[in-house]
Parts: C-alpha cells; sequence; structure tokens
C-alpha cells in the first residue's frame, strides 16, 4: 500500500510518500515552499492583467500579491469558484477591485493546494511512481457563515465537534462541509483527480502527532503545544481524550 501525506502551511508544504513493508526511514520525504508562496512568486513577476482561476486555496502570501498587483494598476479577474481564495465574503473582494466572472477565459493563474503535476515529477526524480491508494491532506479553515466571525466559525464547530467526540484521531473531513470552503475544495481536487483521501485540520494533525509521542512514551495524561508561523495550539490531553483546546495567533501572544 503506498500513501501520500502532505501538510499545506502558511511557508511550507511538508510531503511524505510512505511504503507498505518498507523502512520509514526510506519513505520519500521533501519540504517545498507552500502552494500560496510559489504562486506569490509568480505573481510579483507578471507584468499583464491577472486573469484567476482554480479552486479555493490557502491565500496568505498570494492574497498580499494581487493586492499589490492591483495597486501597480493591473486589473484583476477571478472565477468565482476561486474568489473564496481571496475572502470568504466575496462582497469585499469586490470592493477591492476584483471582478468575479462565473467562467474565466484562457487563465494565466491557477489556485489550487494541491499540485498532482509537481508530485508526479517529484516521484520521477525519485525513479517512481505517484500512485497512492489514499491522499491525507492537512492544512487549516477557519470555515465561513455569513454574519459570522470566522474564528467563531471555527471554534464553534471544535465546540460542536467535542460533544460528539474527543478523539482526534476522528477530526477528518471525507465528505464536503459547506463551511470549511478550504476543505471542501481540497476534497474537490481529490474527486476531480481521481484520488480517495481524506482531510484534517492542522493543528488537529498536530495533536495526533503529539498523542503517538507520549504514548510511545507511556505518558497518559499531558499538556501539548504546537507552535506554528501562523498559528499556536495548546491541548490537554487526558488518556486519548482531549479535555481542553486553545488556539491562538502565534503573533499576538507574548510571554504573559
Amino acid at each position: 500500500m503506498e500513501i501520500f501525506t502532505i501538510d499545506v502551511g502558511k511557508g511550507t508544504q511538508d510531503m511524505l510518500y510512505s511504503y507498505e513493508g518498507m523502512n520509514p526511514e526510506n519513505w520519500i520525504k521533501t519540504i517545498f515552499p507552500s502552494p500560496s508562496t510559489i504562486l506569490y512568486e509568480k505573481v510579483m513577476r507578471m507584468k499583464e492583467n491577472l486573469r484567476i482561476d482554480g479552486y479555493v486555496m490557502g491565500g496568505g502570501p498570494l492574497k498580499i500579491a494581487i493586492f499589490e498587483h492591483l495597486r501597480k494598476g493591473y486589473k484583476v479577474t477571478i472565477s468565482e469558484k476561486a474568489a473564496r481564495t481571496i475572502k470568504d465574503n466575496l462582497d469585499f473582494v469586490r470592493e477591492k477591485g476584483i471582478k468575479i466572472v462565473e467562467k474565466v477565459e484562457n487563465p494565466n493563474l491557477i489556485l489550487g493546494d494541491l499540485n498532482f503535476a509537481m508530485y508526479e515529477e517529484l516521484l520521477s526524480l525519485a525513479g517512481r511512481q505517484f500512485r497512492p491508494e489514499i491522499v491525507a491532506v492537512a492544512c487549516q479553515d477557519h470555515g465561513f457563515v455569513k454574519g459570522q466571525s470566522d474564528r467563531m466559525t471555527r471554534f464553534s464547530y471544535f465546540e460542536k465537534k467535542l460533544k460528539v467526540t474527543q478523539n482526534p484521531y476522528e477530526f477528518f473531513f471525507t465528505e464536503k462541509t459547506g463551511f470549511f470552503t478550504r476543505f471542501d475544495a481540497i476534497l474537490e481536487q481529490l474527486k476531480d483527480n481521481g484520488f480517495k483521501g481524506f482531510v484534517m485540520d492542522s493543528k488537529i494533525a498536530s495533536i495526533c502527532g503529539i498523542l503517538s509521542y507520549a504514548s510511545d512514551m507511556g505518558i497518559k495524561n499531558f499538556i501539548g503545544l504546537d507552535i506554528g508561523n501562523a498559528h499556536t495550539l495548546g491541548v490537554s490531553m487526558k488518556g486519548e481524550r482531549i479535555v481542553g483546546i486553545f488556539e491562538h495567533h502565534t503573533k499576538y501572544l507574548d510571554e504573559e
């Protein structure tokens, strides 16, 4: 069995291709700039109007580049399908001077958190074929409910999910949610490219990783921290159950 796992962050995308029966130390591992960072660099080099299509993806650096392109005097047209990359509130996107259309003719920028052509090329350089039975994706999505702050939407999901299960391994998605637009887009990309898989919030995935280490060391009750470039998460675990969780933007945290 071959499994492809990828964590799409703000600055990097960390990839692991695993083979059943092979020593994990020999699995293929690589770290690349995040898709948003790669597209940021591309937009900053472009000297033409932007015609954007594709899927919803993590905005981050890419949004900065698009706004800078507007300030330079270029026009930006984007498909409605991809526009939520900039902001889930499409009225906000239009107010910025970006034209949203149903279909973009001859796009010069294609959005998406997943790039299967790149994965296939990377595997071919290692003399392997890209043919995973499962694709497991981790990223972050605040979620979107009109009239409600994204942070409230995100924490409301955590609160409701924890009433159903406290097992972090059960916090994953195989079907569209209707409000986590980035997760839904990733599931759509998997389906459109003929792959089976799932998506999990990267902070919950970090809890699973911390739990794995703790279990190996025989530690049952603990507080775990995942301090990322953009978000910091703290979790209190009792056995394999989440009994407390907090999250905040890393840049707003100080010692106190």
